[in-house]
Parts: C-alpha cells; structure tokens; sequence
C-alpha cells in the first residue's frame, strides 16, 4: 500500500481515479487502539481486492486539516474522484466488503 502525499491525492482525485484511502495516524496510535486493529484490516483488504483497486494511505499527522472531514482511522472510498463511503472507527469485515461491493 502507497502512502501518498497532499498532492498525489489531489491528483488522483482530479483524474476521477477509483480507489480506497486509509487515513491514519501514526502520533494518535497509542491513543487511539483501533488505528492498531485498521492497521491489520486495511492490508488485509488490499489483499482480497487490489487486483481490481488500488489502496493507498494518508498519515493525518502531515496533513492535520484532513481532520476536519474524517475521523481517525477511517476508510475512505472514491469512485471516479468522489467520495462514495466513509467508513470511521472500526468495523466489521462484512462492512467492509458491503462498502466496497458499491464499485
């Protein structure tokens, strides 16, 4: 899985690329458990369905005004440069793969 920066995200999005994005923190982990269990989960993801989509995270520690729109850890999904699910907090495996059955 990629991490991306500002940019490369603004310019998947300008492209109206397909994709998940996994925002993250790596300061908030010890405060927040269940960026350790989305950690596991994510990859896990990308193993089932990055044949057909790309994966790619973004550290909200480099870009703190993400804050502002997601919650931390959250699962971002885009469909031709929108966002279609968010997915914050923890979830159930199940949850993920509904969220992803909408591309």
């Amino acid at each position: 899985m990629k991490e991306l920066s500002q940019q490369e995200l603004k310019a998947l999005l300008d492209a109206k690329e397909t994709f998940v994005l996994y925002v993250r923190s790596e300061m908030k982990k010890e405060k927040i458990r269940e960026i350790f269990d989305t950690d596991i989960v994510v990859p896990e993801m990308e193993k089932s369905f990055g044949k057909s989509l790309n994966f790619y995270y973004i550290n909200v520690d480099d870009y703190p005004y993400l804050l502002k729109e997601y919650l931390v850890p959250a699962v971002v999904i885009f469909k031709e440069g929108e966002e279609v699910v968010k997915l914050e907090g923890i979830k159930a495996w199940n949850e993920y793969v509904e969220a992803l059955s909408c591309l």
